[in-house]
């Protein structure tokens, strides 16, 4: 054994030692050796083991390898929108849409992940401004003007409830005048005596009253306040449930016969669920909207799609909503609504009967029949049509964000 011997281990630290200085000794110029990163107008400056790249004089950073000669994000020289990140680049500039928002960068429009009901607009992220009568973070919900008591309709009429608005509606015994004041107002009194619509016979007397009419006996003995009925007689203060309707009961009262629907009482043991399905508690008899995220008990009602919908036993019916009738020239449905209103601007109307004998003249001269349409020169987004002499331009909002 040699005392003097000693493993390769222990010279091991010693060698390391040795590398690094050899390494530290011979560092590599990047910026001599062309083996740097600097772009455009910038300086490579060595450093030991690395380089650095600096701007030239009067020029401003990008990143950490280029430079620009102007900042174009910063002094207001750069196309971007709003609502997008400006980020300055060699050849000018780079627009990008923020969180939130999509688009080319120059235009950017708010995202709303599930969309803005009833004709809402998504004015910036997931948040939406819903029209008049359309409430709810998505505008899913109608705002019932009449149930809230926000509308005060003429006492001859009464609110019925449409979406994203309302209408005052006749009430029995009176009827429209032909001016269909939004109001109401426009409700006259029904003359049942003069029209013959009334129920008074024999020896009793017809007199107009506000809405109804009454039958007066004046004298004779076959004035008896009976009602005739059905080919029949009803007493006067006979009561009876109708034949087709075992929901309503009818009464004779001095010769006039009143119906009106079965009052319910979901408390009471006997309770006809067929006339009263409000009181129908059975969750086989519920209904399901079309959205599938609310539940309605037999009975109840809403509107879906311009549509009136019934839940009746588990089952769901719907028809098509009824609409006031307008005898305005120019009427149009706004978006998120059913029912048509009155317009002053044919250019929105959507119910013109195109007369060709109403013609336009485009800017170039050229005459053009109603409901013809031409693109507007030098403007390739924006259509021209005509309307029975009146020219209306739109632009397509898709087609400026891709042009």
């Amino acid at each position: 054994y040699d005392k003097h011997y000693r493993p390769l281990n222990a010279f091991l630290p010693l060698y390391i030692i040795y590398l690094c200085a050899s390494f530290l000794s011979s560092d590599i110029d990047e910026c001599a050796t062309q083996m740097h990163y600097c772009q455009a107008n910038t300086v490579c400056v060595n450093l030991p083991g690395t380089h650095r790249c600096d701007c030239l004089l009067g020029f401003i950073r990008v990143d950490d390898y280029s430079c620009t000669e102007h900042d174009q994000c910063a002094n207001g020289q750069s196309s971007c929108d709003d609502s997008a990140i400006c980020t300055n680049t060699i050849r000018g500039h780079l627009c990008t849409c923020k969180p939130g928002y999509v688009g080319n960068g120059t235009i950017c429009r708010a995202f709303c992940e599930e969309g803005c009901r009833s004709g809402g607009t998504c004015v910036s992220p997931n948040i939406c401004v819903c029209p008049s009568g359309f409430t709810g973070r998505h505008c899913e919900t109608d705002i019932d003007e009449c149930a809230e008591h926000l509308i005060l309709c003429h006492n001859h009429s009464h609110c019925v409830n449409l979406p994203g608005w309302y209408h005052c509606e006749c009430r029995s015994g009176f009827h429209d005048n032909g001016s269909y004041l939004i109001d109401g107002s426009s409700c006259i009194d029904v003359d049942e005596c003069a029209t013959q619509t009334h129920t008074c016979w024999n020896d009793s007397v017809c007199v107009n009253l506000p809405g109804s009419f009454d039958c007066i006996c004046t004298s004779g003995p076959a004035c008896s306040g009976d009602c005739p009925h059905e080919e029949g007689l009803k007493h006067n203060g006979q009561e009876w449930n109708l034949n087709l309707d075992r929901c309503s009961v009818c009464s004779c009262k001095d010769g006039r016969i009143f119906c009106k629907r079965r009052e319910c009482d979901c408390a009471g043991h006997d309770v006809d669920l067929f006339c009263c399905p409000e009181c129908d508690s059975r969750q086989s008899s519920q209904c399901l909207h079309q959205s599938g995220h609310t539940l309605y008990r037999s009975g109840n009602s809403w509107i879906y799609s311009c549509q009136q919908c019934h839940c009746l036993e588990g089952e769901v019916d719907c028809w098509p909503l009824a609409c006031p009738v307008l005898t305005c020239k120019y009427s149009a449905v706004a978006k998120g609504e059913c029912c048509p209103r009155c317009v002053a601007d044919p250019c929105v109307a959507d119910n013109i009967a195109y007369d060709i004998r109403q013609t336009c003249q485009d800017p170039a001269g050229i005459t053009r029949l109603s409901s013809a349409t031409w693109p507007l020169p030098g403007s390739p987004c924006t259509t021209c049509k005509c309307k029975n002499g009146n020219v209306c331009c739109s632009v397509d909002l898709d087609c400026l964000q891709n042009n």
